[in-house]
């Protein structure tokens, strides 16, 4: 089995895929299609993070928070002080301004079900997520970075080679 060059769009379909060429659902959109997500005539909502958690984030997600630390779903009004909550909300917001901007009438709905709901699910985990221990209090700062040691030369060339 050869390996397939991904970067190159002439190989993203393979050649056991059975599709009608006629069909309009399975081809890549040409850069001459337009799409108001991708649109710089588009202006954003939002224009940063902050704006959108304060403007949007805060007034409309409404779950139940428990005040004790470790259990049930957590959150810290400091969102900011979270790298990975901080992360997860401005990928979030991104995908929310593609949304809002786009002609698909479906496409609120999977921002929905494939963005916020798998990111609120990390976000709010009160056991393991990032703000778990989060409590009125202030003093709780987060877990400490996940530990790494540096990659060696000969395994770095393996899984991160350069492009040209």
């Amino acid at each position: 089995m050869t390996a397939v060059d991904l970067t190159n769009p002439d190989n993203w379909r393979a050649e056991h895929d059975t599709h009608d060429e006629e069909s309009d659902w399975y081809d890549t959109p040409s850069a001459d299609d337009t799409n108001p997500a991708l649109d710089d005539d588009i202006e954003p909502q939002y224009t940063d993070v902050v704006g959108w958690v304060e403007g949007w984030f805060l007034p409309i997600i409404r779950r139940k928070v428990t005040d004790t630390a470790g259990s049930g779903q957590s959150w810290d009004a400091r969102w900011w002080a979270y790298p990975e909550v901080v992360a997860r909300l401005i990928a979030l917001h991104y995908a929310w301004e593609e949304a809002r901007a786009s002609d698909q009438m479906s496409a609120m709905s999977s921002w929905w079900i494939h963005h916020l709901e798998p990111h609120l699910r990390i976000i709010l985990d009160g056991e393991n997520g990032p703000m778990a221990n989060a409590d009125r209090t202030g003093s709780w700062m987060g877990w400490p970075a996940l530990a790494g040691e540096p990659v060696p030369v000969d395994v770095l060339n393996v899984i991160a080679p350069t492009f040209e």
